[in-house]
């Protein structure tokens, strides 16, 4: 008898990459059995996935459920009906057979203090650039009441008109942005 034949065959672990989000709703108590609305609605009530789409969603879970089954993992109780099928993780499912996939959506550690931190940020930004906007519509209305007022210096004056012409409309750009960025927050 060889080497080889007197060991014993290894058992081939079948593998299956999950998102984590998804893998903790499978795993925990709160889910031995589910139904595909059930994990769905789920997965939507994460934090990170409440601003998913209802559609995306279903499909996501859908679609790892049917993984999860072709893989043999999963079990359900043979309703004729996909969604009205209860489905459990089976015994031959366990976490040393999940490659863990990247997050879904990346998650903040401080998910209420980033976004207003952010947002104040933004608000100050947006108020110093509007400050700023005033001083420099003060400067073109003086160039050119000065303007009006001396000809023989109208060269020298119009380069300076220019200058603040343009600082009025980067500070004009920049505040576009800042409202947008803000109305989004």
């Amino acid at each position: 008898m060889s080497r080889i034949s007197r060991l014993e065959p290894k058992q081939i672990v079948k593998k299956i990459k999950i998102k984590p989000e998804l893998l903790s709703l499978l795993v925990s108590d709160k889910h031995d059995t589910f139904t595909l609305t059930e994990l769905t609605n789920a997965y939507l009530d994460l934090p990170c996935c409440h601003d998913l789409k209802k559609t995306t969603a279903r499909q996501f879970v859908q679609r790892n459920i049917q993984r999860l089954e072709e893989r043999g993992f999963l079990d359900n109780d043979g309703h004729s009906s996909a969604w009205l099928k209860r489905y459990y993780l089976n015994d031959s499912f366990s976490l040393d057979c999940v490659i863990v996939a990247k997050p879904h959506r990346p998650t903040t550690d401080n998910s209420g203090t980033v976004p207003s931190d952010f947002s104040a940020n933004l608000r100050e930004k947006l108020n110093h650039h509007k400050l700023e906007l005033l001083i420099t519509v003060g400067e073109i209305e003086e160039y050119e009441l000065i303007g009006s007022e001396s000809p023989q210096r109208q060269e020298h004056i119009q380069k300076l008109y220019n200058r603040a012409r343009d600082s009025y409309s980067k500070m004009r750009g920049r505040i576009r942005a800042l409202e947008s960025l803000i109305s989004h927050f």
